[in-house]
């Protein structure tokens, strides 16, 4: 198993790889923007082929990298379709997406 955990000063945001070993398929959580050199340049030095990048909530504290991401390596983008607080999940078990 791989994990990195990758950190933005700028924005204060952290990103992660993941991926099941060297060579294998990959997913990049909650890209920057300006951290798309850094994910490839890692994507490279572990043999990994990015196959998603997921935003697992909507960022006020940076641009996405989904979509470059998507345009540099044909990986499918997954945005979360609804942002809600998380007191709203925690608080009900009624709550739907």
């Amino acid at each position: 198993m791989i994990f990195r955990q990758l950190f933005d000063s700028v924005s204060g945001t952290y990103s992660y790889l993941l991926a099941s070993r060297a060579g294998g398929e990959a997913l990049i959580l909650d890209p920057v923007l300006e951290k798309v050199d850094r994910y490839c340049q890692l994507l490279r030095e572990l043999d990994l082929k990015l196959v998603k990048a997921v935003d697992t909530h909507l960022h006020a504290d940076h641009v996405t990298g989904l979509g470059e991401l998507r345009d540099r390596t044909h990986c499918v983008t997954i945005m979360a379709s609804r942002a809600r607080p998380m007191w709203w999940q925690c608080g009900s078990a009624t709550a739907t997406r």
